[in-house]
């Protein structure tokens, strides 16, 4: 499989980016506040969404801003200073936000407070990224990349191809970890090849997970009670970052790598492209679709993209 390749270019698109036929609506510029990672709600139906600014992971200067998705208002939350460096997951338990930070695991108070949830692990955290609320609020999913993440990509910063030598050579030992609310953390499944770099992941029900694999691009059925993993998509998701699912079964997946937005049904078939940046944004090269959000009520999707500090808008059909 060839590299992925992107070109990068200046520019940022700016709120109220002119509306187009499709599921492309718009694009809503966060400012000053740069590198957002992952966009949710939690109190009262508000947007919150992580901020990296810099991409340094012992930089104190990561933040949570709150968004406002129909004015664009960015209103500060969490500032820098915190003790946040390099936020990236929240998830909403309904009392607090829980913020993935590297190698740690952060909760948020509706005040702003930021204190540790959990600071002990079965096994030494390489990288947390994404984080999944349990139904019913009692817990949180944790995704913990592991030593894979290190090894995916080649000098140039690229994934290497999924046939290559260097491939077969990444180490297995991605997981995702269940922290319950009073900071407990539990090890879910078995590492296996068909996740070999944790990223996304959504509850499906009780048993039932749904892990992204950004290496291989695998969109995997966890059955956390049988610990048994099978891939349900594969092939066009590589470098996938973001996963929801509707209440109809309706799976959307975004990409990284390049820019891409799929929707699929609950089997993972008959998968269709909402947004790619070579249609829908032809004035930027590169997209990074990270950790999103869907709002069923409104039909839309709320995208991050990393690199242009915006939240991009879609309709969910």
């Amino acid at each position: 499989m060839k590299h992925i390749r992107a070109l990068f270019v200046a520019g940022i698109l700016m709120a109220g980016g002119t509306a187009q036929a499709g599921p492309f609506v718009k694009t809503i510029s966060l400012g000053t506040h740069t590198r957002p990672e992952s966009i949710t709600k939690a109190w009262g139906g508000k947007y919150y969404v992580s901020i990296q600014n810099t991409n340094d992971a012992n930089a104190p200067d990561g933040e949570i801003v709150q968004l406002d998705i129909a004015s664009g208002k960015v209103t500060p939350f969490v500032g820098q200073g915190s003790g946040l460096r390099n936020p990236r997951g929240l998830a909403f338990t309904g009392e607090f936000l829980v913020v993935t930070d590297t190698d740690k695991v952060w909760k948020v108070s509706q005040a702003g407070k930021v204190t540790p949830l959990a600071t002990s692990f079965p096994f030494p955290p390489v990288f947390f990224n994404d984080a999944a609320p349990e139904k019913g609020g009692k817990a949180v999913f944790i995704a913990e990349m592991g030593p894979g993440r290190n090894a995916q990509r080649d000098p140039a910063g690229l994934l290497w191809p999924t046939d290559s030598v260097q491939a077969e050579a990444i180490p297995t030992g991605a997981r995702v970890y269940r922290i319950t609310l009073d900071g407990k953390a539990s090890n879910v499944f078995t590492p296996t090849r068909k996740i070999l770099v944790t990223n996304g992941l959504t509850q499906r029900d009780k048993d039932h997970l749904l892990v992204l694999d950004f290496f291989h691009g695998n969109v995997v059925d966890v059955d956390i009670k049988k610990d048994t993993k099978n891939v349900i998509a594969a092939a066009l998701f590589r470098g996938c970052d973001g996963i929801e699912q509707a209440s109809d079964g309706t799976i959307f997946v975004t990409s990284f790598e390049n820019g891409r937005v799929w929707r699929m049904d609950p089997s993972g078939e008959n998968v269709v492209k909402l947004f790619d940046v070579a249609t829908d944004l032809k004035t930027v090269a590169r997209q990074t679709a990270a950790d999103l959000a869907l709002d069923e009520a409104a039909g839309e999707l709320y995208v991050p993209d990393t690199l242009h500090s915006t939240i991009i808008v879609l309709k969910t059909k």
